[in-house]
């Protein structure tokens, strides 16, 4: 456990660093903080700021924390939830590339599938709300990574951890909003990238070597976490659920497609988002391997605490296994994947509200001029609901692939059909979001169900993508698809935001 003196160590080294983040938030979104600006930055990002902002959230808690847990349980398996994002991300270039999303001007994914759905407003205002919903639990997921982190440093509850990272990224995106988020993802990116290459290679000597976590892992009965991505150790189908479980929810997360909306031109976004698939499909690796030599060391120096909660894994390795110095740039790098993905999912969710929900209740778009300060208010509420969020998680892995696997793959098939299939009416999207939302509520409310479903595919994500995917074909099919052009279309997404095209 850490001494006192090192806890403190590791504390004002958290604090300084949120300090500076809120620092270079400041100066960098000087002028683009008033107004839309707000929530786009401008909405002319060069290709290297695009690139750097969804990386930095690609490589988020999942693939840090959850990852180096998942290495510490499965070996390579750790590396499935990289692929699994990868391949997502790949999915969402294609669409890009078909649909040329950037040209449109659009501002919002509610506004996207309003523009796919014939301009059918109910088809906004229910996407509003999903996408909304899908924000905070993503949300939610990276305030429970952070906490973590806090609550094996500190020894602070876990619920008070949880507090204190909602605050640690909240701050300067309250202050500089879209801006601020992908100027400090540019710092946060470099520091995680080069502090996992640099504590990668400390930690496999420290194991004593490779060849000693192999034979560790194979002494302790767990010689399938050696095998390609840990198929061995997790079987096929437990494999291939949680790579679908993070696949499938990149063509339905708002977060990515803001990345699309904000960049300079389709060219540019395409590039940016391929660029990072690929960095989140190589770095992958290396929380997988920090894990199995977190293994290595736990088991040859009897760490029971760590043994029995793998999630402890990351934290173990950077306050008892490096020391201070070392172990203070894993947390920072760690930390950074943390923060650079929760302020990412909560601008998204605030452009949401304010510009989907908020003319959908009031029947009128915000004022420029008040758009900053409700903007802000609106940042404070959705934090807040992402904290209650997490008191319902037990672990990073588990909330990825359950909750996060249940609610949003009726989206994502929405979306999808929308963009690619021509045949698609808004009643089928409809459908598709209402089969995929119910189903993912029935597994995560009714354990009879969710045993059922967990007994034949270890995790909802596979058979809500499924039922979904049959009722928007069966009920497009069954409903007239009226034929409009794109600027019609388009016309009437810009007639529901209240602006001229």
């Amino acid at each position: 456990m850490l001494t006192k003196t090192h806890a403190t160590f590791f504390i004002v080294g958290f604090m300084l660093y949120v300090l500076l983040m809120i620092v270079v938030g400041i100066i960098c979104s000087r002028g683009k903080s008033k107004g839309k600006d707000y929530l786009t930055g401008g909405g002319k990002m060069p290709m290297y700021l695009i690139f750097a902002t969804m990386g930095a959230t690609l490589i988020g808690t999942g693939s840090s924390i959850g990852a180096t847990a998942n290495g510490f349980k499965n070996g390579f398996g750790g590396s499935a939830y990289g692929m699994g994002a990868a391949l997502g991300i790949l999915a969402l270039v294609l669409v890009a590339k078909k649909s040329k999303l950037r040209a449109k001007n659009l501002m919002t994914m509610a506004e996207e599938a309003q523009f796919h759905y014939n301009g059918n407003r109910m088809v906004k205002a229910v996407m509003s709300f999903m996408m909304y919903i899908i924000e905070v639990v993503w949300l939610g997921n990276h305030i429970n990574g952070g906490a973590t982190y806090l609550s094996y440093v500190t020894g602070m509850d876990l619920t008070t951890s949880k507090m204190v990272a909602v605050l640690a990224f909240g701050i300067y995106v309250i202050i500089g909003g879209y801006l601020a988020v992908v100027w400090t993802d540019l710092i946060q990116l470099t520091i995680l990238v080069f502090g996992f290459i640099a504590i990668t290679a400390i930690s496999i000597p420290m194991a004593g070597g490779w060849g000693t976590i192999t034979d560790t892992i194979t002494a302790a009965g767990k010689a399938g976490n050696l095998s390609f991505y840990g198929i061995d150790s997790m079987g096929a189908m437990a494999l291939f659920s949680l790579m679908f479980s993070i696949a499938i929810p990149c063509l339905g997360t708002p977060t990515y497609r803001m990345r699309i909306y904000t960049a300079k031109d389709d060219k540019t976004a395409i590039r940016a988002l391929s660029l990072s698939g690929w960095l989140l499909l190589i770095f992958s690796l290396l929380p997988a391997i920090i894990g199995m030599a977190a293994f290595t060391i736990a088991t040859n120096t009897g760490a029971q605490a760590v043994l029995e909660k793998p999630d402890f894994a990351f934290t173990y390795i950077a306050t008892v296994v490096l020391g201070p110095m070392l172990g203070l740039m894993f947390m920072i790098s760690g930390l950074s994947a943390t923060m650079s993905s929760g302020d990412s999912d909560a601008i998204a969710g605030v452009t949401i509200l304010i510009q989907d929900i908020y003319p959908i209740i009031t029947g009128k778009q915000l004022d420029d001029e008040k758009v900053g300060r409700w903007s802000r208010i609106a940042t404070v509420a959705t934090l807040l609901l992402a904290f209650f969020a997490t008191l319902f998680a037990k672990d990073v892995m588990s909330y990825i692939s359950n909750v996060i696997g249940s609610i949003i793959p009726g989206v994502s098939i929405a979306m999808l059909l929308g963009a690619c299939w021509k045949r698609s009416t808004w009643q089928g999207g409809l459908a598709s979001v209402g089969v995929g939302t119910v189903f993912g509520v029935l597994y995560l409310a009714v354990p009879a169900f969710s045993s059922a479903v967990a007994g034949i595919f270890t995790g909802p994500a596979i058979p809500a993508t499924l039922v979904a995917l049959a009722a928007e074909v069966i009920v497009s099919l069954c409903t007239k698809k009226e034929e409009m052009s794109e600027e019609e279309r388009l016309a009437l997404v810009f007639e529901s935001r209240g602006a001229e095209k």
